[in-house]
């Protein structure tokens, strides 16, 4: 009864910001598409710099006799993703930090095309095992979480917009819980994606490594 209820009100939230979550997630995707793209059209000295750097971080994951999980990683990722939420959080009270909210998106998305679309581009079919093991792991709880932090605080700038001009019957103080209580998920989210990228994809990429 409980979860069904939550689920229920999980699904009502999604269809009433439907238009929000397809414009993140839009935004998002251009990112991904820019950013790869860009990885494409790199100069060539640029190309064999991070090509290089590549082949170093592979000779050197080679020489390690085991697989080394880094607490320091994880905490920095953790930290580095609650920052993200947190400043999402006062942009939205801010109102005015809209737009900003909508680019970070776009360049977390480009961050993450880029990336990708080099190790492709550089190590085809390996790089493609590389991705699908050391990046998809944490990325699958970092883009919803994201995603949901966005789209959460961006609604409760539009709330707080209405308030001012008196267009919502209800206290203002309910859309600044429900936003801070969604942004709140997203930390749990992202504390999780901190945790597999400092623990578990290590583990992925020095089991990867010796196939290069």
């Amino acid at each position: 009864m409980f979860l069904r209820r939550w689920r229920r009100k999980i699904g009502l939230y999604i269809e009433e910001r439907l238009f929000l979550f397809i414009l993140v997630g839009l935004l998002f995707a251009m990112g991904i598409v820019f950013g790869t793209l860009s990885a494409q059209n790199l100069e060539y000295g640029q190309k064999t710099e991070l090509r290089q750097y590549i082949q170093i971080f592979f000779q050197g994951m080679k020489q390690q006799t085991a697989p080394v999980t880094d607490v320091a990683l994880a905490g920095d990722a953790i930290f580095n993703h609650l920052k993200t939420v947190f400043f999402f959080v006062l942009l939205g009270i801010s109102v005015i930090g809209v737009p900003l909210i909508l680019f970070l998106i776009f360049a977390k998305g480009y961050i993450l095309g880029f990336t990708i679309g080099f190790i492709l581009q550089q190590l085809a079919g390996k790089g493609f095992l590389f991705t699908v093991t050391s990046v998809f792991p944490h990325y699958v709880f970092m883009i919803p979480a994201l995603l949901l932090a966005g789209v959460a605080n961006i609604d409760l700038a539009g709330a707080l917009l209405k308030s001012r001009f008196g267009q919502v019957n209800r206290p203002v103080s309910a859309d600044l819980l429900q936003g801070l209580g969604l942004s709140g998920l997203a930390m749990v989210l992202l504390t999780v994606s901190g945790l597999i990228e400092g623990f578990i994809s290590p583990m992925f990429i020095y089991w990867t490594a010796k196939l290069f």
